[in-house]
């Protein structure tokens, strides 16, 4: 089972970090992709924020869950430690997408369209369920006796 939730993981975190890779060093190529809604149709602080500084973040940091599914397919003994980071790492930015929305949204700010909104808040949804299962999943191993 493990190999297979590897398998899962290494692909959605990938998925993710280089979509947001992607969103950072070429935001004009990610917009082709619908990674992110053209400059014009978004507020700038919010396109700043989003594409630039969290764009680098993102790219930084998220490379710690795809890690994590590597880890567990090759059986590694240090993959739940890791995925430990790495959900830390998605929660929090699942969660900030959802609310980084909500709130400006609430307050007038142009974040994009209906259909990216709710895009974002489906992603940010997906990555928090499934952190969440892998949090379980290392805790459990880590609860075995080796």
């Amino acid at each position: 089972m493990t190999f297979a939730v590897g398998i899962l993981v290494l692909g959605l975190g990938l998925l993710c970090w280089l979509g947001q890779s992607l969103v950072f060093i070429a935001p004009e190529v990610a917009q082709r992709f619908g990674l992110v809604e053209p400059r014009e149709d978004l507020d700038e602080t919010f396109y700043i924020i989003e594409v630039k500084s969290l764009g680098l973040v993102d790219l930084l940091v998220t490379w710690t869950f795809p890690l994590a599914g590597l880890l567990m397919i090759i059986e590694a003994p240090s993959w739940p430690w890791v995925a430990l980071v790495g959900c830390g790492v998605y929660i929090y930015m699942a969660a900030a997408i959802i609310l980084r929305r909500y709130y400006l949204i609430k307050h007038g700010k142009q974040v994009g369209s209906s259909a990216a909104v709710r895009t974002a808040y489906i992603f940010g949804a997906l990555w928090l369920l499934s952190a969440t299962v892998i949090i379980a999943l290392a805790v459990s191993v880590l609860q075995t006796p080796q």
